[in-house]
C-alpha cells in the first residue's frame, strides 16, 4: 500500500468509528425507519458515517441517504450497518461496509473473472466509457464487524488483510466437501456440501476471502452495491473469483440498480454454482 491508500483506509477507519460512537448508547433495536425495509438503528448508523464523510469532503452513495456529491472525483460506497435485521434481533452479525470507488480513471480497472483487479481492456467498463456511460474503479474497501471488532481491508493492487494480516480463499475447487454462504431461500439443488444463511453479505464475502467460507451467491441478484462493494474487492484481492450472476459489472452508483455478486475460492467453483 502507498501513502494515499493508507489515507483512504484511516478515513474508513474513522467513519466506522463514529458509526460505533453513534450505536453506543443506542436503545431501540427494533424500531423502524422512514422506509418500510429501513430500521432506526440504520439511521442512527448513517449519520454517524456522513458527519465523517461530509467534513472529509468526499461523494457519498449510502444505502439510507442515497447519493451526494463531494468536491473530487471519489466516492464512499456506505453501509452504515449491513445486516441491520441480526441486529434488530440481537443477531451478533452484522457490520459496517465501506468502499471508496473513483470515477475518474482513464484506464478504469475491472474485475474480469480471475479474482484479480485488472485493466479493463476492450471489456464492458471500456465500452461504457466509450457510451459516456460513468466507468466506477473500486480504490479501497473496508469491512469491520460491529460485534466483535474485527477487520478487513483491502486496496486495489494492495493485496487483503484481516485485521492488518494477509488472508486467501480456501482454494476448494468442487462441491463435495463445499460450505457456502448464500443470500435468499436455498434449494435441495445447490450442488455443494453445506449452505449457510448468515443475513450479511459483507461479512459472507469476507469469509469467502479469508477461507472461512467456500463461496457466497446472492441466489435473488437483488443487492445494492452497498452491500457487496467492500466485500468483493476485499475478494478479488485476496485472490478469489468475484463475478455476477448476469455477467454484469458489480460497481456502479446507482441507488435503485441490483446485482448478483458471487464470489468463490477458485473459478472451477464459481463455474459449478453459476451452472
Amino acid at each position: 500500500m502507498n501513502s494515499e491508500s493508507d489515507g483512504w483506509l484511516e478515513l474508513l477507519r474513522r467513519t466506522a468509528d463514529a458509526v460505533e460512537v453513534a450505536l453506543a448508547g443506542f436503545d431501540r433495536w427494533q424500531d423502524g425507519g422512514e422506509r418500510p425495509d429501513q430500521y432506526a438503528l440504520d439511521q442512527v448508523a448513517d449519520a454517524g458515517a456522513l458527519s465523517v464523510l461530509d467534513e472529509a469532503g468526499v461523494g457519498v452513495l449510502s444505502e439510507e441517504s442515497g447519493l451526494r456529491a463531494g468536491s473530487g472525483s471519489e466516492t464512499v460506497i456506505v453501509d452504515p450497518v449491513d445486516g441491520s435485521t441480526n441486529a434488530s434481533r440481537g443477531i451478533p452479525h452484522y457490520c459496517i461496509s465501506l468502499c471508496v470507488v473513483d470515477t475518474s480513471s482513464s484506464t478504469p480497472a475491472a474485475h474480469d473473472g480471475s479474482g484479480a483487479v485488472t485493466p479493463v481492456g476492450d471489456s464492458a467498463g471500456t465500452a461504457a466509457a466509450r457510451r459516456g456511460a460513468t466507468v466506477v474503479t473500486p480504490v479501497a474497501g473496508f469491512v469491520r464487524h460491529l460485534v466483535t471488532g474485527e477487520e478487513f481491508t483491502a486496496c486495489a493492487g494492495g493485496g487483503a488483510q484481516r485485521n492488518g494480516a494477509p488472508i486467501g480463499p480456501s482454494g476448494q475447487t468442487t462441491g463435495e466437501r463445499a460450505v457456502i454462504g448464500v443470500s435468499g431461500r436455498p434449494g435441495a439443488d445447490l450442488p455443494v456440501w453445506q449452505v449457510r444463511v448468515l443475513g450479511s453479505a459483507a461479512l459472507d464475502l469476507c469469509a469467502v476471502a479469508c477461507g472461512r467460507l467456500d463461496a457466497y451467491i446472492d441466489l435473488n441478484s437483488n443487492h445494492g452495491v452497498w452491500d457487496y462493494a467492500a466485500g468483493i474487492l476485499i475478494c478479488a484481492e485476496a485472490g478469489a473469483w468475484t463475478g455476477d450472476a448476469s455477467g454484469r459489472e458489480l460497481f456502479h452508483l446507482s441507488h435503485s440498480e441490483r446485482r448478483g455478486p458471487i464470489a468463490a475460492s477458485t473459478s472451477e467453483l464459481a463455474a459449478l454454482l453459476r451452472g
